[in-house]
């Protein structure tokens, strides 16, 4: 007999690997790699399971996963209250379905992912550079947007000889509420996530200021120059929905498998903060915008809108005098009301 039959006679030759299972926690971190050598496998929280998982919301034997020789993969769904969880499908106890093992499987709080052996494999990736242009890409906008915030400060300044000596210190506070914005949301995307991801959330915030400044600019422009007095009066309304569009494409980069509660959750929140400051405005005014008037002046030479006679001017102006005689006088009353009620609470 040879060597090398009585070395495999005393030490018998490893199975045959059919595969590899990873468990992952909910932030995609893997947890464990189990290899796969026999079929039928059973996952559960029991210790005679094949794969234990030590987590209360999983069952003693969750699922069992099967599969022939050459057929698909099988999994049954065992005696387990929360089920298994395949993409936006949920299987109950006792069903029983294929995984092809490309997408996880939600267990509890775990995931488990995939890789069988007779599995194809994917072409070599090449290691990632330096991406030169994304660094230009954000150096360009966050320089656009310093160049917008001192073109507004420069329009909003009633004396323009303070404005070079404030102009620092007003830039460099900006720049840092900016900078620890979004280090606030790096680290919550390091903490949840497990990238931070500093440059993409800083082009995020730039992108959305500077979209809201410009449509706000051009709201403001458009309304001086065809008396478009609605712009000028809801363009804060307008620029709304972007706010909102940044937010939530911050909290997907942090939390980018929970997709569906970030857009549902972040909808929900800003449409009953909308209604709240209608409310407010509506209570204050008796208006839906904040803006009463035109506050934005340009260049004469911008208006388009035909020039009202003077007649008619003075009629309209004659009617908004009446309209807050209107509100004084209702204001008085309001007023009086109160007083009465006071005194006679102080009489009793």
């Amino acid at each position: 007999m040879s060597d090398m039959a009585v070395l495999e006679a005393i030490v018998p030759p490893a199975p045959k690997l059919l595969g590899l299972l990873e468990v992952q926690d909910r932030h995609g971190v893997v947890v464990t790699r189990v290899p796969l050598t026999q079929w039928p496998l059973t996952v559960g929280r029991a210790l005679d399971a094949d794969v234990v998982l030590d987590d209360g919301h999983v069952a003693a034997a969750h699922l069992r996963l099967e599969r022939d020789e050459t057929g698909p993969l099988h999994v049954q769904v065992l005696q387990t209250v929360n089920g298994v969880r395949q993409g936006h499908r949920q299987h109950a106890a006792g069903t029983r379905f294929v995984w092809s093992g490309t997408e996880p499987l939600l267990l509890g709080r775990y995931r488990l992912a995939l890789r069988l052996a007779d599995a194809p494999l994917a072409p070599e990736q090449a290691l990632p550079r330096f991406a030169w242009g994304r660094l230009g890409q954000t150096l360009l906008m966050l320089t656009a947007l310093v160049a917008l915030y001192l073109g507004q400060t420069w329009l909003r300044s009633t004396e323009p000889a303070k404005f070079l000596p404030a102009i620092l210190p007003t830039l460099a506070g900006a720049l840092g509420v900016l900078v620890l914005w979004v280090g606030a949301w790096s680290m919550a995307g390091k903490l949840f996530s497990g990238q931070a991801q500093f440059a993409r959330h800083l082009r995020i915030v730039c992108a959305v200021l500077l979209l809201d400044g410009l449509l706000a600019l051009a709201a403001q422009a458009l309304a001086f120059a065809f008396s478009w007095d609605a712009l000028a009066h809801y363009s804060a309304w307008l620029t709304a929905p972007l706010l909102v569009l940044g937010l939530m494409l911050q909290l997907l980069l942090v939390a980018p498998q929970r997709r569906w509660a970030v857009v549902g959750g972040v909808s929900a929140v800003s449409g009953l903060l909308v209604l709240a400051l209608l409310g407010s405005d509506w209570q204050a005014s008796r208006r839906a915008g904040r803006q009463l008037y035109l506050s934005s002046l340009f260049p004469p030479g911008w208006r388009m809108a035909p020039a009202v006679p003077v007649g008619q001017f003075m009629k309209e102006a004659d009617s908004i005098r009446v309209r807050l005689n209107e509100r004084l006088v209702d204001g008085d009353e309001g007023a009086d009301a109160g007083d009465e009620g006071d005194a006679e609470t102080a009489q009793e």
